[in-house]
């Protein structure tokens, strides 16, 4: 399966990625803006919020998503790190895996495929699974087993017929909010994020 990378991923994205054999990066792709590449969405007291990482891109001109660089002018980890902590403070995993999360965080990866790849490979660590991927050298332009570009902040998830919601315990709020970074999962549920993450999946799309 073909696909892009995004960061902190939804579950709708996780729950694509678990159910494939084979996965391939795009990472010869033109960068695009105003997607889940940079951004993710929390739970917060207050509710959803959205967060960006900025990134060094100049207007107008085409970047492979490979050589596009975050921007550390910016105090977006502090703000990422206390959205995170005052979101998940109170939740039953939070202690567990804060601390993976604020190291990744430590690194200041130079470019935001590095910092994505951190993030998945930490989700992968708590799942417990593994995933069969590996990063295209060319720009993949089939359609064939790719859904490239098909997770996207412009279009709702129930368009998608890829994940359905499976409503589990989350710190805020009294109604469930579907769909949001895995980080909302795994902070509440631990492991057991790999049931609710299948569960979610629509079969029919295998």
């Amino acid at each position: 399966m073909h696909i892009e990378l995004h960061y902190l991923p939804s579950l709708e994205y996780m729950a694509l990625l678990f159910s494939s054999d084979k996965i391939e990066f795009d990472l010869e792709e033109n960068y695009v803006k105003q997607t889940y590449r940079n951004r993710t969405l929390i739970l917060g007291a207050n509710g959803i919020e959205n967060l960006t990482v900025p990134i060094n891109h100049i207007s107008g001109s085409k970047q492979k998503m490979k050589d596009i660089q975050i921007d550390y002018s910016q105090d977006w980890i502090r703000r990422h790190k206390g959205g995170i902590n005052a979101a998940y403070g109170k939740s039953p995993f939070f202690e567990h895996f804060e601390p993976l999360i604020s190291y990744i965080f430590a690194k200041k990866n130079k470019f935001l495929v590095d910092l994505n790849i951190d993030f998945l490979n930490m989700i992968v660590k708590i799942s417990g699974r593994s995933l069969n991927y590996s990063f295209s050298e060319d720009f993949f332009n089939s359609k064939k087993d790719s859904f490239y570009n098909q997770i996207s902040l412009k279009s709702n998830w129930k368009e998608r017929n890829i994940y359905t919601d499976i409503p589990y315990r989350q710190v805020f709020g009294t109604e469930f909010v579907p769909n949001l970074s895995v980080i909302d999962l795994f902070m509440n549920h631990g492991r057991d994020m790999n049931t609710i993450l299948d569960q979610s999946f629509r079969k029919l799309n295998n």
